[in-house]
């Protein structure tokens, strides 16, 4: 069996792609303009929804967040107003590792929904320490089937590492995690510091008793 694993890992090396990274940067600016423009022209249970929604005109969703797994969804910043809807689609648990902001814990808790706040500066990775306490605190509540949202300002980065580091604790290898995450996310990019955590995040988990 370890024999076996260590050729999974030979073959699913964990790499940082610039032309993803580059790439996904100009489409994130397009499809923010497309946003604006749709809240204009297609607001929510307006005719222009119904119209676009007929053509089959993809129109950005109302909670900017992605499901990885029944329990696990990625996503960017949560306003006051998407709340209510956090809660309507079962989330019960939210991690913001924004430094720049921070969820209000008070309107979360009056929706039943707990916060972790791991603040990151945009663009930097989270530290080892803190993804250890994130994932560990992700896959406790996962465990007693909790829903859990893990976001950023934009979803793209930190969360994506913190999504990625919540998989490797729970058994995945991290080249698998980033795949998955970013099959199920179009928008996740990490950078190249982002992807060097994943790296060492993972060495560290290998010294971890199994959970």
């Amino acid at each position: 069996m370890e024999q076996e694993l260590q050729q999974r890992d030979t073959s699913m090396p964990l790499k940082f792609s610039f032309l993803r990274w580059g790439s996904n940067g100009v489409i994130r600016l397009l499809y923010r303009f497309w946003t604006r423009i749709a809240a204009h022209l297609c607001p929510e249970d307006s005719f222009g929804e119904r119209v676009a929604h007929a053509l089959h005109i993809p129109l950005p969703d109302t909670l900017n967040m992605s499901w990885v797994n029944s329990h696990l969804a990625v996503g960017g910043r949560v306003r006051p107003e998407d709340i209510p809807a956090l809660a309507r689609v079962g989330v019960t648990h939210v991690v913001d590792t924004r430094q720049e902001y921070c969820d209000d814990k008070e309107s979360l808790r009056k929706h039943n929904i707990e916060l972790l706040y791991l603040p990151t500066p945009d663009t930097y990775p989270l530290s080892v320490e803190q993804l250890l306490d994130g994932s560990r605190w992700i896959n406790e509540r996962l465990k007693q089937n909790g829903r859990v949202l893990i976001h950023c300002e934009h979803g793209v980065g930190r969360s994506v590492l913190l999504t990625c580091a919540a998989l490797v604790y729970g058994g995945m290898h991290g080249a698998e995690a980033l795949e998955l995450v970013q099959r199920q996310r179009w928008q996740a990019a990490p950078n190249h510091r982002q992807i060097a955590r994943l790296r060492e995040f993972e060495e560290t988990c290998k010294s971890l008793p199994r959970i």
